[in-house]
């Protein structure tokens, strides 16, 4: 996926608007954080990516990814990137402290909404787990900075996030594996359940998460169908679009209820190939869904700065899917089973 650094940003949840339910096949899922459409449109700041809590006031989204984790730093603190949301960091560290982005978190969650960090990206960084140790060891870092542990610096404040997500495209990779049981088994003592998912490109195996999609427990594979030659413009072109590899590698997962989703651009700006008019997207969409409903989970966007700025487009479609692909009973347990769960904030 694309990102886009700039430089130096309410709404009151009051009522649950949409529910994430892991059973479903109408989930939508954003990327927000990087304001792609700002990068193309550095003179128009006024329509640049709105805060979090802007996208949590409707049924737009289900989940919302943010971007991106982009220095692992395995030897300090890991480092983060939200392009001009937040630029202040805790004294003498390079981690940012964005108390306003932890706010909109807990507004977005009162609303039904999963708020997700994302690891990874697609720009030249510096991240890469070259162990199982080391995959470990980041896990624990990762649970007590941004989930149900306790740390100095926790960036997003008390905000606890619903999951984690790899968007890994480059970079060692052995230790995601161990990575993920090891949030898992800080996951089985918890009070909420946590997602875990991966954001591979649709050219099958992928390079870089391959071996962890087909190991390791993932409750949602979104599916980057843009920027690759196997993307649904060339759903008739059985050289290039293969669904039916993801189908398997789903189904093959430790999680039974492993879910595929259609990963698409959200504008004709937001990737390099991959953008359909809706007509043509609503297609092949129903063609996937009708043919692969136990393993699809819904849609995935690239980003949230297209919303705004593509609103009918976006919300179409998100609309169209919630109405017309299928949802199921109760959410039941995924990545986390019921128990009781105390998180403690420290005040220095």
């Amino acid at each position: 996926m694309y990102s886009f650094i700039l430089f130096p940003i309410s709404l009151l949840a009051t009522a649950v608007l949409a529910a994430y339910n892991p059973t479903c096949s109408n989930n939508v899922v954003t990327y927000w954080g990087q304001n792609s459409w700002g990068g193309a449109h550095l003179d128009d700041p006024d329509h640049w990516e709105k805060p979090l809590a802007s996208y949590c006031d409707d049924s737009t989204f289900d989940v919302i990814n943010i971007s991106f984790l982009t220095n692992f730093n395995l030897s300090g603190l890991p480092v983060l990137n939200h392009a001009f949301h937040c630029e202040t960091t805790y004294n003498y560290t390079n981690t940012l402290h964005c108390p306003d982005i932890g706010k909109d978190i807990k507004k977005c969650q009162a609303n039904g909404k999963k708020v997700v960090l994302s690891l990874g990206g697609g720009n030249i960084y510096t991240y890469g787990l070259g162990s199982s140790a080391d995959g470990q060891a980041f896990a624990d870092t990762i649970w007590n900075m941004f989930l149900g542990g306790t740390h100095k610096y926790r960036p997003y404040d008390d905000a606890v996030l619903d999951g984690i997500d790899l968007d890994i495209e480059s970079g060692e990779h052995t230790g995601y594996p161990a990575f993920i049981n090891q949030l898992r088994s800080h996951f089985s003592g918890a009070s909420k359940e946590y997602i875990i998912s991966a954001a591979p490109q649709c050219v099958y195996p992928d390079a870089n998460l391959g071996s962890t999609l087909s190991s390791a427990w993932i409750d949602n594979n979104y599916v980057q169908f843009y920027n690759n030659p196997c993307n649904l413009a060339n759903m008739d072109n059985k050289w290039n679009f293969d669904y039916t590899s993801w189908d398997k590698l789903a189904k093959s997962n430790a999680n039974p209820n492993s879910k595929v989703y259609v990963g698409l651009p959200a504008g004709s700006g937001a990737a390099g190939n991959g953008y359909l008019d809706l007509g043509t997207l609503k297609n092949g969409l129903n063609q996937l869904y009708t043919s692969y409903q136990s393993t699809f989970g819904g849609i995935m966007l690239w980003d949230a700065s297209w919303y705004t700025n593509n609103q009918e487009y976006v919300k179409g479609l998100s609309d169209w899917v919630k109405s017309n692909m299928k949802c199921g009973a109760a959410p039941e347990p995924t990545s986390t089973p019921p128990a009781t769960e105390t998180v403690l904030y420290p005040t220095n």
